[in-house]
């Protein structure tokens, strides 16, 4: 059927221009839709000899030209203009082009619509019954074949392999085998190995993939993990050795003989051929998730090239097979999964091991004294059965380990309590979900980065751990940690520690972020000290200062002992800091006796202070020593005992000290003025009896960080001693294990006691009454935060001035405790990180006139009225809230 039979005489009239066109609307006519040649290849462009039976006289050129016009226009369009058109034969039987050109858009859609409900279904169906091909011919518009039924594949994605199409897949790996080096049939169902791969490198198996005999590499890494493999024949591992078959010139060889890695995991394995015996090559052999027992070790401990073994996910048990020591080249060892319950004892002839895992097996303990032999830089023993304590006494230093995990156990301590154990290139340690009450002190684990030790029963941070500047990563959550270490604030590293689940003081830092906390933190601490002032300017200074007022040198009557001791004292604060054996050599001043002896007489009296203030700072333990710029002029034979700086400081501080020796110290005491005695961070368990040597001018002592314990710090051996120290002030004993104020009540005799520090401590509750008091009628400071405190009474705290409660078990808080301020009464109440509900932190923020304000108006009217009448008080406090 010619396209351009029917075509409109305007066509042929165009070419005679002296021909008059009819009256028509200017308009062009509608003229037969020329097909369009489809990108799918659905349809064919007109022939030559289809342009030639066109009406006569038309110019094909010209009607060319014109189909092109109208086939420019869309399809709908071109289905209307036809249906309407004039052009059309009416004598023709034929089919008109866009007739054909419908017919064929509507089988087309119709067949996508059907392909789509088709593979619709067969999603949703089984693979075996997909619907069957839907193409089929379409008359006179080209076929729609089988190629376009998609949804009539049953194995898109080539899952159900049948014979040949395995074989073929072996066939492709080989062939990469052959030119790799690497051999991987992994995943593919095979119940045993098969023969082909043995035939590998047969000359016919070359030439029937098109390889080069020349191209050929040696095997160096088979796999054929994650299939049903049972046992392995002892053709594949031929017990015979590699050199024998070489020589052997009727045998084919072992393609197996240069292995370097072998994977067998996830197979079914229950015995292994003893051919891998002969692979001398091999230094990788992975077995895990087998059903292998004890007796495969005694065919894995002959493979003494190996470097890496995994036999994780198997059957064995018991103890380890002291066989397994002959590996000594191994370097990883992987044990996971089985039921272990011990390692043997000559386990330390691997001595390349560095990375052992133990976990999910039956460990009861592990031996530490024989690891910490080893180059061990990783140990994972989670999931087992170890209690009490990991790390045996007899190991001071694990100096190669960078990870460590023994999380899912039962340990009680990592080491012994008085012990800590160095590991300077620890990285990483987990000890999650133990039963540790403490960790010991980690400052040597500078390198440290992550500590996961969360579900545990540690009750607080670790002694060194503001020290690690690496740390990142921390979690102690689910613990019995109450108070977080303000020196926590100035880990700039430190970029998240949990805490939830845990009794803090402070409940706010459970929730919010480690920025946040690190930032509160950080607000109290105290900006640290300036030490780039040379000391030696002080002491030049002081010196010219008292030669100039000695009145031995001036040859004038000395002038008032009292006001040289102020003078000397406000002009050169930082002078009793300062040992004047420092100073440059300098003619030695000479000091009145009645300057001396004056000394002596205000170290005895109330007149005498130093230079901190009695109101704005009650900072313990005393950081300032007595300020005097007056020396000891013979101190030669006492400083090669025990030294004792400017301004009478007799510092024993970090000597692991027990005791005081009595000679040595009846020495020193009638030698030096001794007002201030530094015995922190040291091993005391009671009061030194020799204390009492310096009775008669201590005025400061400071017994923090010791080891007193319970009740029995005081009283000496028989319980019923006393010890007297009239011109004591301060007395700091934070951080230890007191449980009771009892022993410094009964044992204590110290009428000028001002300043008590005991926070860090055990204890439950504050003596009933007034009985601090009446021991200690001077005392005006007391710290006594970090404890157990259940309960503030305001009887105990009557007529101090600064009491430090925070960080306590207060249930309730007496609001009696309001009527305590006032002209005289308490100047500064810390109860911060307590568990009462009320008042508020948005009172208590708002500092202690705000919280005894707010505690006063919760008093009834008449007792707060008997208060004021037994205590004279005044009106100040009628701003009740």
């Amino acid at each position: 059927m010619s396209l351009y039979r029917d075509l409109p005489s305007p066509v042929t009239n165009n070419h005679n221009p002296k021909t008059p066109s009819p009256e028509k609307p200017k308009t062009a006519a509608p003229r037969a839709l020329a097909k369009r040649t489809s990108v799918y290849g659905l349809s064919k462009k007109p022939s030559v000899s289809n342009l030639d039976k066109g009406t006569p006289g038309a110019v094909p050129r010209k009607a060319s030209m014109a189909s092109q016009r109208s086939a420019a226009t869309s399809v709908e369009g071109s289905v209307s203009a036809s249906s309407g058109s004039t052009a059309t034969s009416a004598d023709t039987t034929e089919t008109s082009p866009a007739q054909a050109y419908r017919k064929a858009s509507s089988t087309l859609r119709e067949q996508i619509a059907k392909a789509k409900a088709a593979a619709k279904k067969a999603a949703v169906q089984p693979i075996s019954e997909s619907a069957p091909a839907l193409g089929k011919k379409s008359s006179g518009f080209g076929s729609f074949g089988d190629d376009l039924s998609f949804a009539s594949h049953n194995d898109l994605f080539n899952q159900h392999r049948d014979g040949q199409s395995q074989a073929k897949i072996l066939q492709a790996r080989f062939a990469t085998a052959r030119t790799s080096g690497r051999l991987n049939i992994a995943a593919m169902g095979l119940k045993e190995i098969p023969i082909e791969v043995l035939k590998m490198y047969n000359l016919e198996a070359i030439g029937a993939t098109g390889g080069a005999w020349a191209e050929c590499v040696d095997l160096t890494r088979f796999v054929a993990a994650d299939n049903e493999l049972e046992m392995i024949s002892d053709t594949i591992f031929p017990e015979v050795d590699p050199q024998e078959l070489v020589d052997d010139e009727d045998s084919e060889g072992n393609i197996f003989a240069g292995l370097e890695t072998l994977d067998l995991h996830g197979n079914i394995l229950v015995t292994l051929p003893m051919g891998l015996r002969q692979l001398h090559l091999l230094t990788s052999l992975n077995l895990s998730s087998n059903r292998l027992a004890n007796s495969c070790l005694e065919v894995l401990s002959q493979i003494t090239s190996l470097r890496d073994l995994k036999l994780g996910g198997n059957l064995l048990y018991g103890e380890l097979d002291p066989c397994f020591a002959n590996l000594e080249n191994l370097e990883i060892l992987d044990l996971h999964g089985n039921n272990l319950s011990s390692l043997p004892s000559n386990f330390g002839n691997l001595s390349r091991l560095r990375v052992l895992n133990v976990s999910e097996n039956a460990f009861e303990s592990l031996p530490f004294a024989t690891l910490a032999k080893m180059p061990l830089t990783e140990i994972n023993a989670r999931k087992n059965q170890i209690s009490g304590t990991l790390i045996d006494d007899l190991v001071d230093s694990l100096p190669f380990l960078q990870t460590l995990d023994v999380s899912s156990n039962q340990l009680i301590h990592l080491c012994s309590p008085a012990k800590t154990v160095t590991m300077p290139a620890l990285l990483q340690i987990c000890l999650s979900m133990n039963r540790l009450q403490d960790l010991p002190d980690i400052r040597s684990w500078a390198r440290l980065h992550t500590i996961a030790a969360d579900e545990n029963n540690i009750n607080a941070v670790p002694e060194g751990f503001t020290q690690l500047q690496n740390l990142k990563s921390v979690d102690f959550s689910s613990n019995d940690i109450r108070v977080i270490p303000n020196e926590v604030g100035r880990m700039e590293n430190l970029t998240m520690l949990r805490l939830s689940g845990n009794p803090l003081r402070e409940k706010k830092f459970s929730t919010i972020s480690t920025d946040e906390m690190k930032g509160i933190l950080a607000l109290r601490l105290e900006p640290p000290e300036d030490t780039s002032v040379p000391e030696v300017d002080v002491v030049s200074s002081v010196v010219p200062e008292v030669e100039v007022v000695s009145p031995s040198d001036a040859g004038l009557e000395g002038p008032d002992p009292k006001e040289l001791s102020v003078e000397t004292t406000e002009a050169f604060p930082q002078a009793n800091t300062v040992p004047v054996d420092d100073a440059p050599e300098q003619e030695e001043p000479t000091v009145t006796d009645n300057v001396s002896e004056h000394n002596q007489l205000t170290a005895e009296s109330d007149d005498i202070d130093d230079s901190r203030s009695d109101m704005d700072q009650f900072a313990t333990p005393p950081t300032s020593a007595r300020a005097s710029p007056v020396h000891s002029r013979s101190q030669t034979l006492t400083e090669e005992i025990w030294p004792v700086k400017s301004g009478g400081v007799l510092d024993r501080s970090g000597t692991q000290s027990s005791s005081l020796h009595p000679v040595i110290s009846s020495k020193v005491a009638a030698e030096h003025k001794v007002f201030e005695i530094q015995l922190h961070h040291n091993l005391f368990t009671a009061f030194p009896e020799s204390l009492s040597f310096f009775a008669a001018t201590l005025t400061a002592l400071n017994l923090s960080h010791n080891e007193l314990v319970a009740e029995k710090y005081l009283g000496g051996p028989s319980g019923n001693d006393h010890l007297e120290l009239p011109a004591l002030k301060e007395l700091n004993l934070n951080h230890n294990r007191i449980t009771s104020l009892e022993p410094l009540l009964a044992h204590l005799r110290a009428p000028n006691l001002q300043k008590l520090d005991v926070s860090f401590n055990r204890i439950s509750a504050l003596p009933a009454g007034t009985a601090l008091r009446d021991a200690f009628p001077n005392l005006t400071v007391l710290t006594i935060s970090d404890n157990h405190l259940s309960e503030l009474d305001p009887e105990s705290i009557r007529g101090m001035h600064v009491v430090d409660a925070a960080n306590n078990d207060i249930a309730h808080l007496n609001p009696r405790i309001g009527l305590l301020g006032g002209s005289g009464g308490l100047e500064r109440l810390d109860v911060s990180g307590n568990r009462f509900r009320v008042p508020r932190w948005s009172v208590l923020e708002r500092g202690t006139e705000a919280t005894l304000r707010w505690l006063r108006g919760r008093v009834p009217v008449a007792e707060k009225a008997a208060w004021k009448g037994k205590e004279g008080g005044d009106d100040s406090d009628s701003d009740l809230d």
